[in-house]
């Protein structure tokens, strides 16, 4: 069981399972990586891979929306700085 710090949090993390999900139910695909990233105008995408089976992996953006944005200044970038 995965443990949350609040219910932004979980609401957060189940958007980004469902925006994977989405993509990995139309292309028979696995999930590689995710991570948050911030966007030049302030903005976030969640970015993503995804393999079919030994194929290379494609990379994806989905914007985030912008309820989640507040939480990933505050909580994910503390300990997770921009690449």
């Amino acid at each position: 069981m995965v443990g949350y710090l609040n219910d932004l949090e979980e609401l957060f993390f189940t958007w980004c399972d469902h925006a994977v999900q989405d993509h990995i139910n139309r292309g028979g695909t696995v999930l590689k990586r995710w991570r948050p990233c911030k966007n030049p105008d302030g903005s976030y995408d969640l970015v993503f891979e995804l393999a079919a089976r030994d194929q290379a992996a494609v990379k994806f953006n989905v914007p985030v929306p912008e309820e989640f944005h507040k939480l990933l200044e505050c909580e994910y970038f503390i300990n997770h700085p921009p690449k």
